[in-house]
Order: C-alpha cells, then structure tokens, then sequence
C-alpha cells in the first residue's frame, strides 16, 4: 500500500460507531463485510433485512453508495437482487456506475496461465480454483497449509505474464490486471457526481481492502475495518454482524430525518444495457 502506509496500526474496535452521515458517500466491501464468508464463495447467505437497508442507503444517500468487491459484479448482482448498485469488481477491474453497462480492464495475458493453475489444483485437490471475468482466484481455505505452495506456483506462473500480477487475501492469491486496486475504484467514484464533495467512508475486512482504507484517509474520509488486525483503517468493528447493525441504525435514523429519496436502479426498472459478466 503506498498511501497511509506510514500510519499502519492496530485499531481499537468501537463500542458504535457514529451513524453514517447525509453527506457520506458510502462503500462498502461484499464478503466478511456485507456477507459473513463461508467455506466457498458460491455459499454466502446474503441477510433478509440487508437489501432493504442498502435500498434504503441508497435513496437517503441520493445514489452514492457502492460496493467494492473482488467477485465480478454479476455476481454482486445476484446476491443483493433486486438491486443493481454501482459497484467495482473484481478488485476495480470491473467498474459500473449508477445502473450503467460494466467496463472492463482487459486480461489478455491470463488464459494462457489457466491450464497450469488447473494441474495446481488437480495435484492438491484440497485447493479451488475461481474463474472470474477477468481474473482467477486459487483458494486454500481449506487446507491453509498449503499456503506456501499456492505462493510459490503463482509466483511461478507470473513470471512471463505481462500486464498481470499476484494479489493475497484471507485464504486465497488471485491473479488480475496489473495496475487497477480497491483504492484507484474508490478514487474513480468520488470525482463525479452524486461521490464528488461527500465524505467517503470504506468498510472492508481483507488485505485487499487496505488500498481502499488509504484512498478514503487521503481524501480526509473514514476506513472501517471489520475484524481485527493491522491496518491503515482509522477504526474497526469486531464482525460483518456488527458492521449489518450499523448499516441498519443509520438506514433508519437517515429515513427518519426525511428527504426527498432518490429512486434505487433493480432489474425492473429501465435504463441504460449492461454488459453480462460471467465468473
């Protein structure tokens, strides 16, 4: 991480943090932050009452909350339907504004890698190999021995790539676009409107979150940490079930100052064609 990196700490988790503001612009990351994570992607239980507080966000908010994840926003999609948020994906390599077409950064260098990851993965049949739109993801969640092994083949597999480079997670080494992060999509959003001139505020619980913790602490917002360890998050929660109640708390204090909403983009409504992105 460059900005922030002088001011790595270990945060005192907040017994409630203040109420999130009308003029915050809102993002937030998807799993072990929206989401409580599970043994495989494709098994996160999304909250009932979570869409209805983020469309509730949104409107009170006027348009500025995202999400910023690494799974492809398809997937995003699928998970908080009806709602069709802007969001970045796939760690800033996918970006859609509000209720836009996806846009890609390109990945020519990484089929090429794929059979070598496979063989990986048929060798340790413990690990899991995730195809993503424009990215790959080789998780050990269930054997963390194997750490070690997974960081060495990447390595080994990077070392011709052009334009792609490693990027380490909880239990898990993606290979993406080089040169795109959490922190650059943050940044991206807050120069244009409803973003611009809002406070921004970043709620996230990897490793891949820390670019973003630096984006909204350059830009005098506030980094959420849900969990504990090291960070340049400014303070933290102890859990995604935490960081839900919050989001709830400040849904409903936000609808109760009243307002005029803004109207939240779903599959239902028209608007402009978006590109289908697969995982």
């Amino acid at each position: 991480m460059d900005a922030g990196q002088n001011h790595v700490l270990r945060c005192n988790a907040m017994p409630q943090l203040p109420l999130i503001e009308p003029n915050t612009a809102l993002f937030l990351d998807f799993d072990g932050t929206l989401a409580d994570l599970a043994p495989r992607p494709e098994l996160v239980q999304v909250e009932p009452e979570l869409v209805g507080t983020l469309h509730t966000l949104f409107e009170r908010l006027n348009g500025a909350l995202a999400v910023i994840s690494g799974r492809p926003i398809s997937e995003l999609d699928h998970f908080l339907q009806p709602l069709r948020l802007p969001a970045a994906g796939v760690h800033g390599a996918e970006f859609r504004t509000d209720g836009g077409m996806v846009s890609k950064t390109s990945a020519p260098g990484l089929e090429p890698l794929i059979p070598h990851l496979e063989a990986l993965v048929r060798a340790y049949p413990a690990l899991r190999l995730e195809r993503k739109s424009v990215a790959v993801a080789i998780h050990y969640r269930q054997a963390p021995e194997l750490a070690g092994v997974v960081d060495a083949a990447v390595t080994e597999v990077l070392r011709h790539a052009v334009g792609l480079e490693a990027l380490p997670g909880k239990m898990v080494v993606e290979i993406k676009p080089a040169g795109v992060d959490k922190g650059d999509a943050i940044a991206a959003f807050m120069k244009s409107a409803p973003f611009a001139e809002r406070v921004p505020l970043f709620a996230g619980d990897d490793l891949t979150d820390e670019p973003g913790f630096a984006a909204v602490r350059k830009l005098g917002g506030l980094g959420v940490l849900v969990g504990q360890r090291e960070t340049v998050a400014s303070v933290s929660v102890s859990g995604p079930a935490a960081l839900r109640s919050w989001l709830h708390r400040s849904a409903r204090a936000l609808e109760g100052a009243g307002g005029q909403p803004r109207a939240v983009p779903n599959e239902a409504e028209p608007g402009p064609a978006r590109r289908t992105t697969t995982s």
